[in-house]
């Protein structure tokens, strides 16, 4: 009797086991010899083309069958552009990914902009390597290293912007409308390496973005300040949750939180067929927790360290960017035109 249970046992984990044992090897078989085209919904330079790169260049080591991977771009009104080719055109076989960015690839249709064109609750999610930590730098030759002589500063500092919708832009709009912070936004910026050029030739004085923007570490090579952040991570920074006073700027700003939380994800089409998914999580994964990978993130100043899944991503969604109260969104497009 204790043979025959023995047995069974064995049995029934071979049994459990087929399933993963049938699901890596139609993967290997599946993306042997293919190539992966994975776009950046932002141009060439800035912080989401650089870390699609690094992704790009790490991930096909992790997925069975370790498909060629090539990185492209297709920048358009801060990776709407791709959320419509990726929810429209590309096919669902695993084979075409975007990075499209953050704001206004999540908000954009959460606010009914009409041309975004593509359902955030349909669209696949791979996964994302951390949140991303937006903070407010000022160029250090402005002699301003804190929120309080910011406030007191007679002088208008100028802010390097994109186009509306996107965070880099409408934070220091708020933060001028609500805060009275002595800021001027340019827009017009193709991306965030064009303000970063822009930064250090003097000819802005700010940008709102992540760490990684920037070619060389801002405050190790001296040339910019965080003046606020977005999240706890920078030690004695102020919260830009915390200084709100404004119910409707606490709104916005928390707002603008959700796309920070969900990080730079890696996207797939819609109908994207189960194995495929579990495979690319899965590859996904153990890219963006790899030694070398993060080591080599954390280098060039990416958020890594703590992956968000793509199941995860995808019911975060779902719970916060629905049912935005009607004059959030009302607000909201007063600074996303």
């Amino acid at each position: 009797m204790k043979r025959l249970a023995s047995t069974l046992l064995i049995v029934c984990g071979l049994l459990l086991a087929v399933p993963w044992f049938a699901a890596a090897g139609y993967a290997q078989e599946y993306y042997r010899g293919k190539t992966v085209s994975i776009f950046a919904g932002r141009p060439p330079g800035g912080g989401v083309d650089s870390e699609m790169r690094l992704l790009a260049h790490h991930l096909a080591g992790h997925i069975p069958g370790r498909p060629n991977i090539i990185p492209k771009n297709m920048p358009g009104a801060g990776g709407v552009a791709l959320g419509n080719h990726l929810f429209g055109v590309a096919a669902p076989d695993g084979l075409t990914l975007g990075v499209p960015g953050r704001t206004a690839f999540l908000l954009a249709p959460a606010t009914g902009n009409p041309n975004a064109r593509y359902d955030l609750q349909k669209l696949t999610y791979i996964g994302s390597a951390a949140s991303s930590n937006f903070i407010l730098w000022l160029r250090k030759g402005a002699n301003i290293s804190t929120l309080a002589q910011l406030r007191a500063s007679k002088t208008i500092l100028v802010f390097g912007g994109s186009s509306g919708g996107n965070s880099d832009t409408v934070v220091p709009e708020l933060l001028l409308k609500y805060q009275n912070l002595p800021i001027k936004v340019v827009r017009g910026y193709p991306g965030t390496a064009e303000q970063a050029l822009a930064l250090e030739r003097g000819e802005i004085d700010g940008m709102f973005t992540e760490r990684a923007s920037f070619r060389a570490d801002p405050v190790a090579s001296g040339l910019a300040v965080p003046i606020l952040q977005t999240f706890p991570m920078e030690p004695g920074l102020p919260l830009l949750d915390e200084i709100a006073r404004n119910p409707m700027e606490k709104a916005l700003y928390r707002l603008f939180e959700v796309p920070l939380r969900v990080g730079l994800a890696l996207v797939a089409p819609s109908e994207l067929p189960g194995d495929i998914t579990r495979t690319l999580r899965a590859a996904y994964l153990d890219t963006v927790s790899s030694r070398d990978y993060v080591a080599e993130a954390t280098k060039r100043g990416f958020d890594a360290g703590r992956p968000n899944r793509g199941e995860d991503i995808a019911d975060y969604i779902a719970k916060s960017l629905t049912n935005i109260p009607a004059d959030v969104i009302a607000e909201f497009r007063t600074f996303g035109q």
